[in-house]
C-alpha cells in the first residue's frame, strides 16, 4: 500500500504554535476497496467512507497519526486539530488533517524536524518527487524548509523484504525509508 504525501507547515511566533497541515492520497487499489466496501453501507457511499476514515483516524492516534515531531532531540508527542476531511479524487480517497505538537516551540522554532511513516512499513509514505514544503504564518518568510531523502542500509532494505515480517511486524522498519522534513529559522 502507498499514499502520496503533501504537507504545510504553520509557524506563529506569537503564542509558539506550529502546525503540520497534511494530505493523504491513498493508492488506487485500497481506495477501491474502500468505496466498494461504502457501498454497502446502509447510510450510503458517503457515510460509508466518513466511517472508514473515522476508523482509520482512531488506529493513528496511538501511533501519533505516523507522524514523529523532533526538537533538540525529543520527540514530541501531538494532537489532532480540527476535523479530518476527505475526497474521492479519480477514484482515489485523499484525507486532510492538520497536527499540532503537544509542547510550545515558542522559545525555540529555529530548527526542528518531522517524518510521516508506517513504522511498519506497511504503507510507504512520500512526498511526490521535487516536492517542496510550504511555510504559512508569521515566520513563513524568515524560515526555510527542504526534505533527506531516505538513505536505507542493505540490511535494513533486506529486513523490509523479509517474509517473517508479515507475521511479525516490526515497527521500528518504516523510519529507515522515512523522508524527513527539516525545518530551519
Amino acid at each position: 500500500m502507498w499514499v502520496d504525501l503533501e504537507s504545510r507547515v504553520v509557524l506563529n511566533i506569537d503564542d509558539g504554535s506550529v502546525a503540520i497541515q497534511q494530505v493523504w492520497l491513498f493508492d488506487d487499489f485500497f481506495s477501491t476497496s474502500v468505496i466498494e466496501d461504502a457501498r454497502l453501507d446502509p447510510g450510503g457511499i458517503n457515510a460509508g467512507i466518513q466511517k472508514e476514515i473515522e476508523r482509520i483516524t482512531e488506529a493513528l492516534k496511538p501511533y501519533n497519526y505516523y507522524t514523529e515531531i523532533e526538537m533538540g532531540g525529543k520527540n514530541l508527542s501531538s494532537t489532532l486539530v480540527g476535523d479530518v476531511t476527505w475526497e474521492v479524487i479519480l477514484n482515489r480517497i485523499q484525507m486532510r488533517f492538520t497536527l499540532s505538537p503537544n509542547e510550545s516551540f515558542a522559545s525555540d522554532v529555529r530548527g526542528w524536524s518531522y517524518a510521516i511513516f508506517d513504522p511498519t512499513y506497511y504503507i510507504e509514505m512520500l512526498h511526490q518527487e521535487g516536492a517542496s514544503i510550504a511555510i504559512d504564518g508569521d515566520l513563513a518568510q524568515k524560515c526555510s524548509s527542504w526534505i533527506e531523502q531516505p538513505n536505507p542500509s542493505a540490511d535494513a532494505v533486506a529486513l523490509s523484504q523479509s517474509t517473517t515480517l508479515d507475521n511479525n511486524a516490526d515497527d521500528t522498519v518504516g523510519r529507515f525509508f522515512a523522508e524527513t522534513v527539516h525545518v530551519s529559522c
